[in-house]
């Protein structure tokens, strides 16, 4: 028996004294729990035993530790290098957010000299992260360190400038993999491996996902799609992979929207329509009474992330609250999802140009590719939000075209992934070097449709409304 002292469990209902079976109790979010005191638990109970003169002993050997570094979030797992199990994982806000919300604000910071400023705020931020990884596992020491994310977070990590990618013709200062001991900047672990990127918009972590879909041996054209603050793309086709990068902008990842949040605990994310036949209102009373929301670890709602927002949308299209243009009448009022938790007219913008951006890219890239959206055979969704992403609003609210349907596999975060496969498969890095070698980039900007495609899926249309 142990007492929950903060945090939710399942499977076990803790006692008025707020005690739990630990064999049956399994959390559901992050927990906090004490021994019992000897005689705690009464006559009929055994007691804790009394482990305050006992040392603590790890039984991890070797350990390595895995991190995603993405423009918004942060996320880790430390790894057991001989069993291959994962023993913790941490996500956070990226510290770098001080400095903007997307890339070229933080390149722009860069180019303004404060390189090293954003190097120091992620290198404090990863190593505060392999000390509590350490700390609550008790492990002596990280091994090795594998770091995937965009160019520019992994030339921030290596505080490299990346003042080149600033403005044409975009030149990252690396591309490669790069290794070095963790000392050389200021980490504990004792390696440091970076996964290689594919061009200045499109990183390591697209090559670490295409590598872990081991994308070149899957039969059929393949596409997948990292939806983060930037819209990442790669389509492969008879061995050869063809990339783009779309200016998404962050709000899938709950940055620039009015209430949006990080995927983190209390973040609406998803939303169901209750009744179809429901007032087109965007009051708050009618609009609470409509709808039914979910929030991560079923905790109260704090704010909406990107795949609340999908949801969110499509629920507003149902009830008339937005037409095809994205006209809402109440703009500014918004339309409530929970107490405190909104939509308004601005969100709805700035849904707009992401889910804009994603249709156009996918569309150019079939073009370029010598292939339409009915030739792909198989479509990848990545990005923290994969998770909880409702695959029907995705289409229906115009991201993915309606060919999509019945082909999209949620992924999840192929780029952490990509890290810990890195940490345990000897040929992990040499897929790697194969995936970029293969790579065409293409660039959105140079295509003379491109910006009609962009006007023309910003509507919501009879292609999203099926």
């Amino acid at each position: 028996m142990v007492r929950l002292l903060d945090g939710q469990v399942s499977g076990d209902t803790p006692d008025s004294s707020g005690f739990v079976h630990a064999c049956l109790a399994v959390p559901v979010s992050d927990i906090t729990v004490a021994l019992c005191e000897s005689g705690e638990l009464g006559g009929n109970e055994v007691s804790a035993p009394d482990f305050s003169d006992r040392r603590r002993v790890s039984v991890v050997r070797h350990a390595g530790a895995a991190i995603d570094i993405g423009t918004t979030t942060v996320s880790a797992r430390l790894i057991d290098l001989e069993t291959s199990e994962v023993l913790d994982t941490v996500s956070q806000l990226n510290d770098q957010r001080v400095f903007g919300a997307d890339v070229m604000s933080r390149i722009g910071a860069a180019k303004n000299g404060d390189t090293a400023k954003l190097h120091a705020l992620i290198n404090r931020q990863t190593e505060q992260i392999l000390c509590a990884f350490r700390e609550r596992r008790n492990i002596a020491k990280i091994e090795k360190l594998t770091v995937s994310g965009n160019t520019l977070m992994l030339h921030l990590f290596l505080n490299v400038d990346p003042s080149g990618m600033a403005m044409m013709p975009f030149t990252p200062a690396f591309l490669e993999e790069r290794e070095l001991a963790g000392g050389e900047i200021s980490l504990s672990a004792e390696r440091v491996i970076v996964l290689p990127s594919i061009a200045s918009f499109i990183g390591g972590d697209i090559t670490a996902g295409l590598a872990v879909l081991d994308i070149l041996n899957i039969d059929g054209p393949s596409l997948l799609v990292d939806i983060g603050t930037n819209g990442e793309m790669a389509l492969s086709h008879r061995g050869n992979i063809f990339c783009c990068s779309t200016a998404a902008g962050p709000a899938f990842e709950g940055a620039e929207i009015s209430c949006g949040v990080g995927g983190i605990k209390g973040a609406i994310s998803g939303v169901e329509l209750l009744r179809e036949n429901a007032p087109a209102s965007g009051g708050e009373t009618t609009a609470l009474a409509d709808i039914s929301v979910t929030t991560i670890g079923n905790a109260p709602p704090i704010g909406i992330c990107g795949s609340g927002l999908i949801d969110a949308v499509a629920v507003m299209l149902k009830k008339g609250i937005i037409d095809e243009t994205g006209y809402m009448a109440d703009a500014q009022k918004g339309f409530y999802l929970a107490p405190g938790v909104s939509v308004t007219g601005r969100d709805i913008r700035q849904f707009q140009l992401a889910k804009s951006a994603i249709m156009s890219g996918i569309k150019i890239l079939c073009k370029n590719a010598g292939l339409g959206v009915t030739d792909v055979k198989n479509v990848f969704i990545a990005g923290g939000f994969g998770f909880f992403v409702n695959r029907e609003n995705a289409v229906y609210t115009g991201i993915f075209p309606k060919e999509f349907l019945g082909l999209l596999s949620v992924s999840g975060n192929l780029s952490l992934q990509g890290a810990v496969d890195c940490l345990g498969e000897k040929d992990f890095l040499g897929r790697c070097r194969q995936i970029t070698e293969r790579c065409s980039v293409i660039d959105l900007a140079a295509d003379p449709s491109f910006m009609d495609e962009f006007a023309g899926n910003m509507y919501f249309g009879e292609e999203s409304l099926v």
